[in-house]
């Protein structure tokens, strides 16, 4: 049997995913504290978790990684991670997958109704990821910000959004920066929902593990 799995280590938690990749059905979605550089013990989880099903990593046939946006330290060590995993593997295919996609409730929305996950950018800020919905699923629509407190005030005094999305754990510092009646309209989540990076259609398996969310540049050394 084949098996799909998603990895994201975008935040403050890490997270894991295992489906049998044919039937769809989600075997496990486990969630640890661990973040960027703090991770030396990432691969080791991974192994433990899917020793439980008797499941190795080859055989895993489907990898998709939450591309961010968030900690550009643990969005390439992950991708990183799989990469090596992956690599010259034959019939294994790989995707990045924005964790943006993973937050919210898609049953919350109608068909072609737009809303945004909003996460602390450091800095009083926020970065604004926007999504659509679309055939029964949420996509990006290609529009980011990265906000402080004034920009934040202009830009949802023409751009409102129904209902908007974050993670519970950064909602002291997005309160500092989101105008009061929009950080009302927030659905907090504790994690990314994992299940549905791996069930997402919008995105290919391209093979491509470089296309992480930078919404803010990233910095290379």
């Amino acid at each position: 049997m084949k098996y799909s799995a998603a990895i994201d280590l975008s935040g403050k938690f890490a997270g894991f995913a295992l489906a049998e990749t044919g039937s769809g059905k989600l075997l496990l979605a486990e969630y640890k504290p661990m973040h960027g550089r703090n991770s030396a013990g990432l691969s080791i989880w991974m192994l433990e978790l899917m020793a439980e099903f008797s499941v190795t990593p080859a055989a895993i046939d489907r990898w998709t990684v939450g591309g961010g946006p968030g900690s550009f330290t643990g969005m390439r060590l992950a991708a990183a991670l799989i990469e090596g995993i992956t690599i010259g593997k034959a019939g294994v295919k790989t995707r990045c997958v924005p964790g943006a996609v993973a937050l919210g409730d898609v049953s919350e929305f109608d068909e072609g109704e737009k809303t945004a996950s909003v996460f602390d950018g450091r800095n009083n800020e926020i970065l604004l990821f926007e999504l659509i919905k679309r055939n029964g699923e949420m996509i990006p629509t290609g529009k980011t910000q990265v906000l402080d407190r004034n920009q934040a005030h202009e830009y949802f005094a023409v751009c409102s959004y129904r209902k908007t999305a974050a993670l519970s754990y950064e909602a002291a510092n997005i309160e500092k920066v989101l105008p009061a009646a929009e950080f009302k309209k927030i659905s907090w989540a504790e994690h990314l929902t994992l299940e549905k990076l791996i069930t997402c259609r919008y995105k290919d398996f391209d093979n491509d593990l470089t296309a992480l969310v930078y919404i803010r540049p990233a910095v290379f050394s």
